[in-house]
């Protein structure tokens, strides 16, 4: 079972190397009244007050580094995080739900846009942003209410929709996402991004509260239609996108806003660098897949186990997210039932190969467990793979074969990462 352990190490040390208290002050520090974000500086003896916000499952972690960072100079903040340890001090917390959005997330939503509107011209404020604001973070269109939208999140999150789609239906649903929540302030800004997103599409991560909006209310129709969904969506959401189409209501900013600079400070790019460094550290032979971890999840390990098997290196390391159409009412995730469904592979064709797939964010699906590790060794004989797997309940196999990956909420958020060792 070395290999095994040699995979949860690499991961950890990738995720250890998104963790914000191990990177924020390598992109921000404070020299007197110089605030300095890599190439940029801003001098905080020429603005009135520093404000700090943000929003996502990364946000608290980010808040307190910029806290220590920043210390008096800031004047105050709110930020929307999933959980609150009571360690701030000058930054308020309030807390927003994922991955449905609850009445938390718009009573977050109005408090921060509330707060946001006091910042003038004279202001300046760091936005700290993250996966997982989309839910978090939502004030939706009137007269769309908190159960239709609910609804439609949970439809879309069924249905088998890339997270660009569902964000691009979000955001046309919402007056905090796709660049509308920049709007709401004067002030010059600054957004610490941690990206989940593979590409570091900034109009996409955290459905862009503070960027633009490359999409329109005519493709967030169409991408409903073709999953067979817009006849099924409430109708205040069906009211909304059809006003949208009729000009009624305007459609996004297509552009940022020029005194509101993004800077990109984690990523699972970064994650993925960090695992190789830590796989060739253990005397393995590495390849990083550019291609992307995404679509259907038995397809992409399908596709992986092709790559490790065409590969001369001992290890392959992927980044990205798949997605799950979810039809037993099991316990996992996306990541667990990959790792399920490659143990049956491993078991089926007698392959020495071990496999891990884990989320940075610490929690897969309706689980506490960031993922799962599986080797031969994981099989167990009185189990049956196919029953766990046709009820979607990968993490009840896993947690009988000592498989789980259990780091809690890791306060960072830069995807999935998933590890394939050869054996001899």
């Amino acid at each position: 079972m070395g290999d095994e352990s040699v995979a949860r190490s690499i991961f950890i040390k990738a995720l250890e190397s998104s963790s914000p208290k191990n990177f924020m002050h390598k992109h921000c520090r404070l020299v007197g009244d110089i605030l300095i974000f890599e190439d940029t500086t801003y001098d905080l003896s020429k603005y009135k007050n520093l404000y700090i916000f943000g929003s996502g499952k990364a946000a608290y972690t980010m808040a307190k580094e910029i806290e220590n960072i920043a210390g008096d100079k800031i004047y105050k903040g709110l930020i929307v995080s999933p959980y609150d340890e009571g360690e701030l001090q000058s930054i308020e917390v309030m807390l927003g739900s994922h991955p449905i959005p609850s009445q938390m997330s718009i009573d977050a939503a109005t408090a921060l846009s509330e707060m946001m509107s006091e910042c003038d011209a004279n202001d300046l404020y760091i936005y700290l942003l993250s996966g997982g604001s989309s839910s978090m973070l939502e004030l939706p269109i009137s007269p769309i209410d908190l159960k239709d939208l609910q609804e439609t999140t949970a439809l879309m999150l069924r249905h088998n929709l890339e997270i660009h789609e569902i964000n691009c239906v979000r955001k046309h649903l919402s007056s905090v996402k796709g660049g509308r929540l920049a709007q709401v302030s004067k002030a010059m800004g600054i957004v610490l991004v941690v990206s989940d997103i593979i590409d570091d599409d900034l109009h996409s991560v955290g459905s862009a509260p503070l960027y633009a909006d490359t999409s329109t209310f005519e493709q967030a129709k169409e991408i409903l239609e073709s999953k067979n969904l817009f006849q099924i969506i409430p109708d205040s959401v069906k009211s909304v996108l059809q006003k949208g189409l009729d000009g009624e209501i305007e459609e996004t900013p297509s552009m940022p806003l020029e005194r509101v600079k993004h800077i990109i400070i984690a990523s699972n790019k970064l994650a993925l660098e960090q695992a190789v460094l830590s796989a060739k550290s253990k005397g393995l032979s590495v390849r990083k897949i550019t291609q992307a971890m995404q679509g259907e999840v038995g397809e992409m390990v399908n596709t992986m186990f092709k790559t490790l098997h065409a590969c001369e290196e001992e290890c392959i390391i992927f980044g990205g997210e798949c997605t799950v159409e979810v039809q037993g009412n099991g316990q996992g995730g996306r990541n667990q039932h990959a790792a399920l469904l490659a143990l049956k592979k491993i078991q089926d064709q007698a392959l020495s190969v071990t496999f891990l797939s884990a989320g940075t964010d610490g929690i897969d699906g309706n689980s506490d467990a960031a993922g799962a590790v599986v080797s031969g060794y994981s099989y167990k004989s009185g189990l049956n793979i196919e029953t766990y797997l046709k009820n979607f309940d990968s993490y009840n196999y896993l947690r009988q074969s000592d498989s789980l990956i259990m780091t809690g909420p890791s306060g960072t958020n830069v995807i999935d990462i998933a590890i394939l060792i050869k054996g001899e």
